[in-house]
């Protein structure tokens, strides 16, 4: 059994009323994994760095972008059936204000803006429940951040 590193999360949220919205995409038919909820998922190219793939996985897959970013502490892990692998997946989050619409990418049929207890029952895999409770509970003393969220938005900017 292997373990693979190749891919990243990205939670993009909004404040509303003090407490987070977190967007959840539909994933398209046809794609593995269809017909679920889920965040931003995607691969890190060649020679890219994680956070680097994260930010260009939430333009792509949502046309959005992020107007603060974020590291989550926390690593995304779970077992495959189809690669018979173990996945270490880092997790980002990236903020934009109100609730704006999305452009979803061919991989995805729908998004809605959620609030925690709806996203966790949207989501069907429980690391990504974990990592939305990180980021929720990070984002209580907004416009500041406590113990989760790592903030590293001027590594984009000069």
């Amino acid at each position: 059994m292997n373990v693979i590193t190749g891919s990243i999360s990205t939670y993009v949220f909004t404040m509303l009323h003090g407490r987070p919205q977190v967007l959840a995409l539909f994933r398209a038919p046809s794609l593995m994994h269809a017909d679920t909820w889920q965040a931003v998922h995607g691969m890190i190219d060649p020679g890219e760095r994680a956070y680097d793939a994260a930010w260009r996985e939430m333009t792509e897959e949502t046309g959005l972008a992020p107007e603060r970013f974020f590291r989550i502490d926390y690593i995304e892990t779970f077992y495959s059936e189809h690669t018979d692998a173990v996945h270490l997946v880092p997790a980002f989050a990236g903020f934009v204000t109100g609730a704006p619409g999305v452009t979803v990418s061919e991989e995805h049929t729908a998004y809605e803006w959620c609030e925690l207890d709806d996203v966790l029952d949207r989501f069907v895999w429980p690391s990504q429940r974990q990592a939305v409770r990180v980021l929720a509970a990070a984002c209580e003393p907004w416009p500041d951040t406590g113990v989760g969220l790592t903030e590293i938005t001027g590594m984009f900017r000069a």
